[in-house]
């Protein structure tokens, strides 16, 4: 499991690894995700940098979990690791560019993705779906 939750943060940080996305935002393991789960688990993984438990991430925090998570990759040999905290994510979710995201900006971002790994529009990811996902981002 702590390998699937490091591949997950490089996806989330660089790239897309949607089967680790999928397998871990399934919060009640039935083996296929809902819109809900999917923005919740995003949402808890970016904000557990809120050192100063604000309600917000600044750039600072930003950086600060993007080097740990960097530095838990690195230490677990996943490919990928010199890659976050590279994609500029953080401006991403800034939409109202004042040098800070909030739930709502996380919330706002990845609703709309999960129609991308949903290609059957079911309402749910399973995992073939997200292994598909998976594969096509590597293609890329």
């Amino acid at each position: 499991m702590r390998k699937l939750v490091l591949i997950t943060a490089v996806a989330l940080l660089s790239a897309s690894a949607a089967n680790a996305q999928q397998l871990l935002a399934d919060a009640n393991k039935d083996g296929k995700v809902t819109q809900k789960e999917y923005q919740d688990s995003r949402r808890n993984f970016l904000m557990r940098s809120d050192r100063n438990k604000d309600g917000k991430l600044s750039r600072d925090e930003w950086t600060k979990g993007a080097e740990l998570v960097k530095a838990q990759v690195r230490d677990e040999g996943v490919d990928g690791w010199p890659k976050i905290g590279k994609a500029g994510l953080f401006d991403i979710l800034d939409t109202n560019k004042d040098g800070s995201v909030t739930p709502t900006e996380i919330d706002a971002y990845y609703g709309p993705r999960f129609a991308t790994f949903d290609t059957n529009h079911d309402g749910f990811v399973t995992r073939s779906e997200a292994n598909a996902a998976e594969k096509a981002a590597r293609k890329k």
